[in-house]
């Protein structure tokens, strides 16, 4: 069985590419575990075409009160992560260091 490769399709690179192939992405809390689809036409609309959703996250919009990270998810047969293993470990050292602070306050 070949292994998966860890490299982002191309198909999923920026909002134009994604909405003419017609990708599925949604956005999965890290702490509440709620998902929501993306509308990628709004978004477009609001960001542009060229904008892409790799290596972004925000703070949870899903559940008031949550303050879990939206992190981006494709569809491949089953849903994928919009982001490299450079930036997951960029957000793990910044995230680790948040809660260091606010324990040591």
């Amino acid at each position: 069985m070949a292994k998966r490769s860890g490299a982002i399709k191309s198909w999923v690179q920026t909002l134009d590419v994604a909405i003419a192939e017609g990708a599925e992405i949604r956005m999965i809390c890290t702490t509440c575990k709620q998902y929501r689809d993306v509308d990628l036409v709004a978004l477009r609309a609001k960001l542009g075409g060229s904008y892409s959703l790799i290596n972004r996250r925000c703070r949870c919009r899903i559940t008031p009160g949550c303050e879990g990270w939206n992190q981006p998810w494709y569809r491949e047969g089953v849903y994928r992560h919009l982001w490299d293993e450079e930036t997951n470990e960029r957000w793990m050292r910044i995230d680790w260091e948040r809660q260091r602070h606010v324990k040591n306050k």
